[in-house]
């Protein structure tokens, strides 16, 4: 007979508490009931170390990595808003709303969700949804339109994932000329990087969606610059 000792049945014990709290975490959608924060909540802290405020667009939950951005829509209304992740939430299955953010999607009460988890890499799109809603000149439809676009745009760049080294040069204006005559020659898919502490620069390419376009564009390019080579794509995503 094998003796367990006790604090591996402890260690298993929360490890099987865990699994359940991870999964949620990773899920991309899932259904909830929301809610919105009360008054007395406005001007504290939040679990991410921002001031609660009711007129910004942020919710809480209790899972969901800090700062996330999450795509919220009322399963009644049919009305969508992105909102990001800045205070935690104590009971499971609540999205806790700001009233500015359950007011876009006409939120009654405490209503069932569709919660679609975007990512912090889409912050930069959730500050263009709000600053289009400040601005108060464009329609409710039309900044979901433009904000969805953008969202899948992004996927859609995310799913490139090939980029070409084409060569490393010195001096950033060496490094442009070579970017402006591959972009006049290939459309708008050259780019420089700075090499690290370094005065010079590389001249990459890219991203593309299939391995084997970027290698038959790379046969091309060896004609003239004979190092270019295949890397992972390095853009933000």
């Amino acid at each position: 007979m094998v003796r367990i000792s006790k604090s591996v049945v402890i260690a298993l014990w929360l490890l099987s508490c865990m699994q359940p709290l991870f999964a949620q975490n990773t899920n991309k959608t899932f259904v909830c009931r929301a809610t919105y924060y009360h008054n007395k909540f406005e001007n504290r802290k939040t679990a991410s170390g921002e001031v609660f405020s009711q007129k910004l667009f942020t919710a809480a939950h209790k899972t969901l990595p800090l700062h996330t951005i999450v795509k919220v829509t009322n399963n009644r209304t049919h009305k969508s808003v992105l909102v990001k992740i800045n205070d935690r939430c104590g009971k499971n299955g609540i999205l806790d709303m700001s009233k500015t953010s359950a007011n876009r999607i006409k939120l009654n009460g405490s209503e069932n969700v569709s919660v679609e988890v975007l990512g912090k890499e889409y912050a930069d799109i959730w500050i263009q949804q709000n600053k289009m809603i400040e601005s108060g000149l464009l329609s409710d439809s039309t900044i979901v339109a433009f904000s969805d676009s953008l969202i899948a745009e992004k996927k859609e760049k995310a799913n490139y994932d090939y980029c070409i080294r084409v060569t490393t040069v010195e001096g950033k204006d060496a490094a442009l000329a070579i970017m402006e005559n591959l972009n006049l020659i290939y459309g708008e898919k050259a780019y420089i990087e700075k090499v690290y502490n370094e005065d010079f620069f590389y001249v990459n390419m890219g991203p593309f969606r299939t391995q084997n376009e970027t290698i038959s564009l790379i046969e091309k390019l060896k004609k003239k610059y004979p190092y270019a080579h295949l890397i992972k794509n390095n853009l933000p995503k």
